[in-house]
């Protein structure tokens, strides 16, 4: 139980136990005390209001307090224990043994009392809890009951008190006593861990091992740290590493650190921020606003600034920014930092400062500290004989005779300080303007705190700016009315400057984890700087650590810890069901009256943890996300899957509707709950419901769930149908998401599985999918067709539906694989059972079919009819309002389209597609978007947006269908780097692709082309003589006219008749239409183009002259001003060639515009070429 000693140590004022201990004023007495019965005890007037205030705080947490019931306090033993973060101290007195041995046991108690009073008076006066007296050894934790956000260096700083009492100790008849201190911080239990009380403050965890372990390894009078209570304290004190040491008990070597003393740092924020300051953003109107004050303080109209804002705000790294603006001025900056640790020690930031300016060193004499205190008294021109004493009594130094303290009372001494300190900053702004910066207000003393009232109160016509920075609890309600004074709230960030200030520190940080730590930060700097850094560090900038980092975890619980108990369990309770959460929804959890759940909430809501808000009716949402992270970790594991599943079956059986909407819901809390088997059920919904509204990557992540759950379910029947479904839906949600390579590994997992179970239903949709996924993926279906026969042997008679499916598969797969034969009877046969059944999934699979090879047309009525197909198709996709199938039906558009010269209608299609795949969240989509957005810039000729469209896809690609997607790259940058004249950079592209299919002539012919082009003539020839012994029999696949087009090129350029000829009756089926790779990689202008070339080359100029003419207006009709620019210089040497006056005319106007063309669109091959033509 607290006596009246522990309090008052708490308050940092133990002086006065023994007076209230002989006065006989126990905790029962607090309430009833006034200040007059503190002053007839001799309490100095700060420590009156400090005893006052502390003891209206104390009432107001036992009139909130209401008696624990029901699930609030599942076992109130229990509840007081916590997982948090603390900094154990173990104190041990050296030598004791001996020591008892000498001494009388009487004298050796008192030595022992005296010594534990000496370290717990240290350990309570830094805020410290004294656990256990284990004989000579004193354990105590900092951080527990009361969480600090520095409760490292309070432990280190008790370590030093301490170790400086016990020094001070003086054993009769004995040498003087030393003592061992180990410090060491971590993650624990601690609290009432067994459920009775005779173990209030039992503590579970490595940490108060290793503390022991470390008080071992210390030398007497020696105090030695952990890494970790290292690291968390920053750099207000002195360490030395003493290396890494074996400990019992420790597999590892642990590292050791010793504390040397306090380093002296002008700032809380300078010692925290030794190793650098990160980025500072945003916060432009706030410095506009201090630069203006600090103007009209240089002018002589003194200011005041009180900037308010929540601890890591960036307070104090505005302050810091505001200097830096201030560095080339001449003026004088003069920082007063307040202490949590003095805020009872009267007028301690001055004593500070003025200790530091003068230099003052323990090694001084008496005459070097006199002449020092002289240098720092004149400074601003005081003379020492008027003001000396008085600094002499303030800073308590024994300067003789020479400076008398004056004959005046207790209270006009005080008044003649303050005013003399006042008038020391007033004479400093006359020698040169002043920044005086007073840092975290909040721990002022009553001292300081009137230092600053009289100073603010007589700024006017004095060259000061006087900032005061303070948490917002604190507030100088007496400046409220003076003019020179101005409040600023320092704000939160905002989601563009969070990720500017994360990208700063990781520069590669991923999109989606940059946007979920601005997301739990909430625009506090200190956490998105402490949270995006313990990433970095945890060397997994790829994920989001759940936990909390250590120095936020004591800021955090800080919070929770001063709401009474019964406030502090129902945000607990509260942070199980989320960041948002409805009163009713808590009330039944909690089980707590009415009453006395809206005592607890009104004290959240004012202490700021909760804040009203949030979607849901009547909601409440924690303010930050992290503070419902540590209100979530400060519970034990065991009451965190109690709540999960309680609150599971509330949402099952009195919410409807969140049963409905929000299945995931229900399933996170009982897989929380580590109840599995109850959760699958609510992921399977989840991701059916998700897949039905296209939210395919939500859809993703809850089949993966639910798979996980079955993976874990115990072997039987059951077991592998709940697998079996599992890996299906799986495979559907990343098929639908575009996520091929991963689809194509469920599905072949599926296949089997469902083989073995007998389940024909199961067999037909994993054989399926896999097909489409293999089509997809641009794929050999050599694999999928077996399975496909045996899928069509396995289908019952009556289901048409399964048979029609299976069908249109099977025809796609016939005629990849060049079985027409076959391709041509399913495909028959699929089309007649889908107009029988209905199905128009397979019939707009059947209709697209043709579409996949090349298909010449040549007549006007061929190409209506191909538009009119391609309607019907895109009017039988929107009916079903499928993704794969409305974007199997938009491609086929744009490649037609394409192809055909209808720039217009397959802008439209590209557009629909870019559209689908962006709002349906389909990647395989978004691929195919991008290919064809390259494709259209390579037509426009803008080459640079073209190679950004083909990376994004490539990139894209790889992610969802492997190495596929590196072929469509290689032509979309052949076709960039070629007119750029940068063919040598894609030659190891294609020459690789010929390699990984050396038995195939897909490549070949880009080889062929790269081969002349740059200049290997003997080798562009041995291909083209090689290609030409097979007639040139290329695949009838979507690069056929490409394939052509390239030959063309070589056999016109070596001047090889025979190819020519050949190429030239080949590519007459391609007259009406443009070369074009499908299904939209690039097109390369009218195919008409390639006809003149190779007339021209056979020497008929006239029929090369009607293909250069059509050509001309077909590249115009489609945009295409980079093979339109070719097709002029084409024509150009033909009309040289001719040679007549009007001939040569046309020529000259012809190569005018290719050459405006080129020089725009920075087509550097045509331009070489264009060089000797005449002018």
């Amino acid at each position: 139980m607290q006596t009246i000693e522990d309090w008052l140590g708490q308050l940092g004022l133990g002086k006065y136990a023994d007076t209230f201990v002989e006065n006989d004023v126990d905790l029962r007495a607090l309430p009833h005390l006034a200040e007059a019965d503190l002053q007839e005890l001799g309490v100095s007037l700060g420590h009156r209001k400090i005893i006052l205030a502390a003891i209206n705080q104390l009432a107001d947490q036992r009139s909130n307090e209401q008696p624990p019931s029901s699930a609030a306090t599942e076992a109130v033993s229990e509840a007081a224990a916590d997982r948090r973060l603390l900094s154990v101290l173990f104190c041990d007195l050296v030598g004791s043994t001996a020591l008892s041995a000498e001494l009388d046991p009487e004298d050796m108690h008192e030595l022992t009392r005296r010594y534990q009073d000496s370290v717990a008076g240290a350990v309570t006066r830094f805020g410290g809890y004294v656990a256990k007296y284990l004989g000579d050894g004193v354990l105590a934790y900092f951080g527990w009951p009361m969480a600090y956000e520095d409760h490292a260096e309070r432990s280190i700083r008790a370590g030093l008190t301490a170790m400086a009492a016990v020094d001070a100790l003086q054993p009769p008849n004995a040498e003087r006593l030393k003592a061992r201190i180990g410090i060491a911080s971590g993650r624990v239990v601690v609290g009432n861990t067994d459920g009775s009380a005779k173990e209030r403050a039992s503590i579970a965890g490595d940490t108060p091992n290793l503390a022991a372990r470390l008080q071992a390894a210390a030398a007497p009078g020696q105090i030695v740290i952990s890494d970790s209570t290292r690291r968390l304290a920053g750099q207000s004190f002195e360490i030395k590493s003493l290396g890494a040491q074996e400990l019992k008990g420790f597999a590892s070597p642990i590292a050791l650190f010793e504390v040397r003393g306090q380093r002296e740092v002008d700032s809380r924020f300078e010692a925290a921020h030794a190793s650098g300051l990160s980025k500072f953003v945003g916060r432009v109107s706030e410095i506009g606003l201090l630069l203006e004050r600090w103007e009209l303080a240089k002018a002589g109209q003194g200011q005041a600034v009180f900037l308010s804002g929540e601890a890591g705000i960036g307070k104090s790294r505005l302050v810091e920014a505001f200097e830096e603006h201030l560095r080339e001025t001449q003026h004088e900056l003069i920082r007063l930092q307040c202490s949590p640790y003095h805020a009872t020690s009267a007028f301690y930031p001055i004593v500070e400062r003025l200790s530091r300016v003068a230099s003052f060193a323990p090694a001084d004499d008496r005459n070097t500290r006199i002449e020092k205190f002289r240098t720092l008294v004149r400074r601003y021109g005081e003379n020492p004989s008027d003001v000396g004493a008085i600094y002499a009594e303030l800073l308590s130094l024994d300067v003789g005779d020479e400076f008398r303290p004056p004959d005046l009372s207790a209270h006009q001494r005080k008044e003649l300080l303050v005013r003399t300190l006042v008038n020391r900053l007033l004479l400093a702004a006359r020698i040169a303007p002043v920044l005086m910066v007073f840092e975290d207000a909040h721990w002022m003393d009553p001292s300081t705190s009137e230092v600053l009232r009289e100073l603010v109160s007589r700024l006017h016509g004095a060259a000061a700016l006087v900032v005061v920075t303070h948490r917002p609890e604190w507030s100088a309600n007496w400046a409220g009315g003076l003019a020179q004074v101005t409040t600023l709230s320092v704000g939160r960030l905002t989601r563009q400057q969070m990720r500017e200030l994360i990208e700063s520190m990781v520069s590669d940080i991923p999109e989606q984890l940059a946007e979920r730590i601005a997301e739990r930060t909430d625009g506090v700097p200190l956490f998105v700087e402490e949270l995006t850094r313990s990433v970095v560090e945890s060397g997994k900038p790829s994920s989001l650590n759940a936990e909390i980092p250590d120095s936020l975890q004591g800021s955090l619980m800080t919070r929770l810890d001063h709401l009474a108990p019964t406030a502090k369990e129902i945000a607990q309770i509260a942070a199980v069901i989320g960041r948002e959460f409805d009163r009713g929804l808590l009330s039944k959890i909690a089980g707590v009256d009415d009453r006395a759940l809206e005592t607890a909430l009104n004290q959240l809501e004012s202490s700021q943890i909760v804040v009203e808000g949030g979607v849901l009716h009547d909601a409440l949402v924690f303010r930050h996300a992290l503070i419902q992270d540590a209100a979530y970790q400060s519970l034990l594991n065991r009451r965190r899957r109690h709540f999960h599943e309680r609150i599971a079956r509330v949402l099952v059986e009195h919410y409807d509707d969140v049963a409905a909407t929000q299945p995931e819901l229900i399933a996170q809390h009982y897989e929380k709950a580590q109840r599995i088997e109850l959760a699958l059920p609510y992921w399977m919904k989840a991701g059916e419901r998700a897949l039905a509204r296209s939210a395919n990557y939500e859809a993703v992540d809850n089949f993966q769930n639910a798979l996980a759950i079955a993976e874990q379910l115990p072997e039987g029947p059951e077991r592998q149908r709940d697998l079996l479904t599992a890996i299906l839906k799986l495979g559907d949600a990343l098929f639908a998401a575009g996520r091929m390579t991963d689809s194509l590994a469920k599905y072949r997992l599926a296949a089997p599985l469902a083989r073995k179970a007998a389940d024909t239903q199961a067999f037909i949709r994993a054989v399926i999918g896999l097909d489409g996924t293999k089509f997809l993926s641009s794929n050999s279906l050599a694999e999928t067709m077996p399975l496909l026969e045996e899928a069509l042997e396995m289908v019952e008679p009556a289901d048409m539906s399964s048979r029609c499916q299976i069908l249109s598969r099977l025809a796609r797969a016939y005629t990849y694989l060049s079985d027409g034969q076959k391709a041509a009877k399913c495909h028959a046969e699929g089309i007649k059972l889908a107009r029988r059944v209905g199905d128009k999934t397979a019939l707009v699979e059947l209709s697209a079919l043709p579409f996949l090879t090349p298909a010449p047309v040549r007549s006007a009525t061929e190409r209506n009819d191909r538009i009119a197909r391609i309607d019907e198709i895109r009017r039988l996709a929107d009916e079903i309002d499928d993704d794969d199938v409305r974007s199997r039906a938009l491609s086929v558009d744009a490649y037609v389209s394409t192809e055909l010269g209808d720039r217009a209608r397959a802008d439209r299609a590209v557009d629909a597609l870019d559209e689908l795949g962006t709002e349906r969240q389909h990647l395989n989509v978004q691929f195919y978007a991008r290919t064809a957005k390259a494709m259209m810039a390579i037509l426009d000729g803008r080459f640079t947006v073209a190679e950004e469209f083909a990376e994004e896809a490539l990139k894209l690609g790889m992610r969802i269908l492997g190495a596929a997607p590196e072929g469509v790259y290689g032509m979309q940058m052949f076709a960039i780097r070629r007119e750029q004249s940068r063919l040598s950079e894609v030659a190891p592209v294609i020459k690789l692709l010929i390699e990984e299919s050396p038995e195939g002539t897909t490549w070949l012919p880009g080889f062929t082309l790269v081969a002349f082009d740059l200049g290997y003539r003997d080798a562009a020839q041995r291909r083209l003589s090689e290609l030409a012994r097979t007639g040139f029999a290329l695949p009838l696949d979507g690069k056929r006219s490409a394939s052509l087009s390239f030959l063309t090129e070589v056999a016109a350029g070596l001047g090889d008749a025979d190819a020519a000829q050949t190429l030239y009756k080949l590519m007459l089926d391609y007259k009406e239409m443009t070369v074009t790779i499908g299904m939209a990689t690039v097109c390369f202008g009218a195919a008409s183009r390639y006809l003149g070339v190779l007339a021209a080359a056979l020497g008929e100029f006239d029929r090369a002259s009607e293909h250069f003419e059509h050509a001309l207006e077909m590249n115009a009709e489609i945009g295409s001003r980079p093979w339109l620019a070719h097709t002029q210089a084409d024509y150009t040497d033909l009309l040289m060639k001719i040679g007549s006056r009007a001939a040569i005319k046309r020529a000259m106007l012809l190569s005018e515009n290719a050459r405006s063309t080129a020089a725009d669109l920075g087509m550097v091959r045509l331009q070489q070429r264009l060089k000797p033509t005449i002018h």
